[in-house]
């Protein structure tokens, strides 16, 4: 890899921020039934991001694997594939373990659109995706993870756990098993997901739209709309946060006020979060809260702290999906992410519950003050 490393010349700044950028916008954007990334198109700028010429990594990959088995396979002496882990190399040598975590998950999605294509090669129909992904296994991986973005970072997490030193010391034997491996492990979910979805093609079986009734005509035109325009508003926020790094300062102060928790700990807490690894978190989250809000002043008027508190002190319900499950899930995810584990597990059950209310109050006052 030293070869490249004589040839680029890497704006390192731009090059992780144009990265963060493209995969946390992707990664929002895969939630959406049928939408698979186009990120061919991003080849060039990777390239012009890093001083390199597409002549550059060709000749660098016939140098790489010469002596080798592999530069017979395709998948193997990609020139994109071999940018990417370049990438990945010259971030890790550099000590950028955020701009190498974020590279990975770039080349997971990528592993993925390029899969998602050769299943879908025609035409994807929206309604029969959606029943895939509600009817498959409960231990296949997008069912497992909750959602397709979640079981991408998944298989993220698990390469660099296995794989991260040889990345960093960039010998060809081992660069081409990770990417077998990706490509293995990827292709193995999508063909699973893709049989259950051509068996609802066939059978012409989808999701009923839940505002429309048995004739087809849809019932309540406005709450319809509502949502949508709800729905519009979660995305938009959840790209503040999670892309842009926003934090209320406003939301924050109220939250620790009402829950009295540490102001170190909200702080913390209030920074993870800005993370594009919670955004799928952060917008079920918003939607539920959403989800039975009848009238404003639900939502901007006193009766706020109400709905939150019930939302928050529920013990039973036939739900598989609610609120304070899905606010519990992104502390745990966000307690061990700001090493703060050990000390958690020896908190007293309140004192626990008023951590995931500040969650819950932080989420959902960005929320109210961006609505109301």
């Amino acid at each position: 890899m030293e070869i490249l490393t004589q040839k680029s010349k890497i704006n390192h700044i731009k090059l992780k921020k144009f990265i963060m950028k493209v995969t946390a916008n992707e990664l929002m954007a895969i939630s959406e039934p049928c939408y698979f990334p186009k990120l061919k198109k991003y080849y060039f700028d990777l390239l012009n991001l890093t001083g390199l010429k597409e002549k550059d990594v060709k000749e660098y990959v016939k140098r790489f694997y010469f002596g080798t088995k592999f530069l017979e396979f395709q998948l193997i002496k990609d020139p994109i594939t071999n940018l990417i882990i370049y990438i990945m190399h010259y971030f890790l040598v550099n000590n950028d373990m955020s701009g190498y975590t974020t590279t990975m998950t770039y080349f997971m999605l990528r592993n993925y659109t390029n899969l998602m294509n050769r299943q879908f090669p025609k035409y994807c129909n929206p309604e029969s995706f959606k029943f895939g992904l509600e009817h498959i296994a409960k231990t296949h991986l997008f069912s497992r993870e909750k959602t397709i973005a979640n079981s991408l970072f998944f298989m993220s997490k698990e390469i660099i756990r296995k794989y991260t030193k040889n990345i960093r010391d960039g010998d060809p034997e081992d660069i081409a098993k990770i990417i077998i491996e990706v490509r293995t492990r990827i292709s193995q979910s999508i063909k699973s997901f893709a049989e259950i979805y051509y068996k609802a093609v066939e059978s012409k079986t989808s999701i009923r739209n839940p505002y429309e009734s048995e004739d087809g005509d849809t019932g309540n035109k406005y709450q319809e709309q509502s949502q949508d325009k709800n729905q519009r508003i979660i995305e938009a926020i959840a790209k503040k946060i999670c892309i842009y790094r926003y934090i209320d300062k406003k939301a924050m102060l109220d939250a620790k006020t009402i829950t009295k928790i540490n102001l170190s700990i909200a702080t913390l807490l209030s920074n993870s979060i800005t993370n594009v690894r919670y955004v799928d978190n952060i917008k079920i989250i918003m939607k539920l809260f959403l989800k039975d809000i009848k009238e404003v002043k639900t939502l901007c008027g006193k009766d706020y702290y109400v709905y939150i508190r019930d939302l928050m002190s529920i013990k039973r319900t036939a739900s598989v999906i609610y609120f304070k499950q899905q606010v519990n899930e992104l502390v745990e995810k966000l307690i061990d992410d700001i090493k703060y584990r050990e000390r958690y597990d020896k908190l007293s059950n309140q004192s626990k519950f008023m951590i995931n209310l500040y969650i819950a109050l932080y989420l959902t006052m960005i929320l109210r003050n961006t609505i109301c």
